[in-house]
């Protein structure tokens, strides 16, 4: 049950949720085209300059068209650092979403949503990277709103691990703190993304954390039955490259 309405939670944040951001465009699909244009422009400048020191004049001598068009899309910088938000949450939300974890098997459906989600990290990294940096200058309901899906990933590991908790398959072990650190580390892909690379590759970071992961959590008697770990994270690792 905890699964499922998870899932729905997900699945409720792909809807376009920056309809407050105010447009005098009336055309839905204008103003999608116009912000995602925004948004791929202003997430390369404020990585390379940082919130503060990218004007808005910067974004629009990158953009096709003028500052006056601009303000027809948007009314703000901080705005524009929402559009930016949002949509890595939107992707993040449903890529997430599509992940079913493995009824009543809690280590494989950990081991699966680790990689996977190292994945997706991955394909995300730089707008994750931005947001990590930029955040704090939402105003706070936008800020809540971005913040809200991080949660629900946290989520989303803290259910699997309860369930292995209650299945006797993971020690009795605090569920939201582990996920945070399983959270941590996948993020470590994008904020550490070149000291990562230059350590170790995909295959062997998903299978290195997942040693360490499974080897705090999992009970002796489960250690002990099963498969050997070595094949279990090779299929682990296999999944991350969508074998």
């Amino acid at each position: 049950m905890a699964h499922a309405a998870t899932q729905r939670k997900l699945s409720s944040l792909r809807a376009d949720q920056t309809a407050s951001i105010p447009t005098t465009i009336k055309n839905p699909e204008r103003v999608a085209y116009r912000r995602t244009e925004l948004i791929e422009v202003a997430t390369k400048l404020f990585l390379e300059r940082g919130f503060h020191n990218t004007s808005i004049r910067d974004i629009v001598r990158a953009c096709s068209f003028n500052v006056a068009s601009l303000y027809m899309y948007v009314s703000s910088k901080e705005d524009i650092l929402y559009l930016v938000a949002q949509d890595l949450m939107n992707h993040l939300a449903r890529e997430l979403g599509e992940m079913v974890p493995a009824p009543d098997a809690p280590k494989r459906a950990l081991e699966d949503g680790f990689a996977a989600y190292c994945r997706v990290v991955d394909r995300w990294r730089r707008p994750i990277r931005l947001l990590y940096r930029e955040v704090a200058f939402l105003p706070q309901e936008p800020r809540a709103n971005v913040l809200g899906t991080l949660s629900d990933v946290v989520t989303y590991f803290e259910n699997i691990i309860a369930q292995g908790i209650r299945a006797g398959t993971f020690r009795n072990v605090p569920p939201r703190v582990v996920a945070l650190d399983i959270l941590v580390t996948c993020h470590a892909i994008a904020l550490h993304t070149r000291e990562v690379r230059e350590a170790i590759d995909p295959d062997g970071y998903v299978k290195f954390h997942l040693e360490r992961i499974l080897a705090a959590l999992l009970n002796q008697r489960t250690k002990s039955a099963g498969k050997p770990a070595a094949k279990r994270l090779a299929k682990a690792a296999k999944r991350t490259r969508g074998e």
